[in-house]
């Protein structure tokens, strides 16, 4: 009896050890994981690989949507936000929402300044005085608008000026563009998430991030909401003739 009940006792270890071996070999795919990967080599060059390595699978897939659906996907403006969102994840400016939303104020602001040139006569594309003039106030507008809603995200400057010059005046480019965008920022989110590094999946973590000057006499952060200002503040606004209150 002893000897049976033994016996059976070794048959059980075997299962259970083949189970848990079953486990460490999946857990050796955390092992690829950025954060794991940070901890075991130069960090840096790991960023650089990684960096190379999204920014190609993002361009590739985009790509491969773009021939499947028989839709043009590909714009010079989404290089940008690609960068952005795989080299600083961590940064407001390429969370989806600023992404998104930055690039649709792109696209609307381009279309009006789209219909101003066309108003007046003017031929997208070309650079006289008047649509010259056009230009510059579309991307002022643009980046005035992302500054006032919080909705950063640079790239979207290149958007309206896209639009302005003609490339993208047809509404199906425009939805193809803004679909391009979601597509990015999800398959980015998808990535981040799999390496292991923080990236929202709509608004990026709360904060107030508004415009930083550095001058002479100190660092003025305009996104500061308080009242009280220290010497560098003061000493900045007043190089830059702000009123201090």
């Amino acid at each position: 009896m002893n000897y049976t009940k033994k016996k059976k006792t070794q048959g059980s270890i075997p299962q259970k050890r083949h189970y848990e071996h079953i486990l460490w070999k999946l857990s050796k795919i955390l092992r690829l994981r950025f954060w794991f990967l940070a901890t075991r080599t130069d960090a840096r060059i790991l960023s650089y690989v990684y960096l190379l390595a999204t920014c190609f699978l993002a361009m590739m897939s985009l790509g491969i949507a773009a021939r499947f659906c028989s839709v043009n996907l590909i714009f010079p403006s989404l290089g940008p936000t690609i960068f952005m969102q795989f080299y600083a994840p961590s940064s407001p400016m390429s969370s989806p929402r600023n992404t998104i939303l930055g690039h649709l104020i792109g696209c609307l602001v381009g279309l009006v300044f789209y219909s101003v040139i066309l108003k007046t006569g003017g031929i997208p594309g070309t650079l006289s005085i008047v649509d010259v003039a056009i230009l510059g106030a579309a991307v002022g507008v643009c980046g005035t608008i992302m500054g006032i809603t919080g909705l950063l995200h640079p790239p979207a400057a290149s958007t309206t000026l896209l639009i302005v010059f003609g490339y993208l005046g047809s509404p199906m480019n425009i939805l193809a563009f803004s679909l391009a965008s979601v597509f990015i920022s999800f398959e980015a989110w998808m990535v981040h998430k799999a390496a292991g590094i923080k990236f929202p999946l709509w608004a990026p973590e709360a904060g107030d991030v508004g415009p930083q000057f550095r001058t002479k006499l100190g660092h003025l952060d305009l996104s500061k909401k308080s009242g009280s200002l220290n010497v560098e503040d003061i000493a900045s606004r007043l190089a830059s003739r702000q009123s201090i209150k």
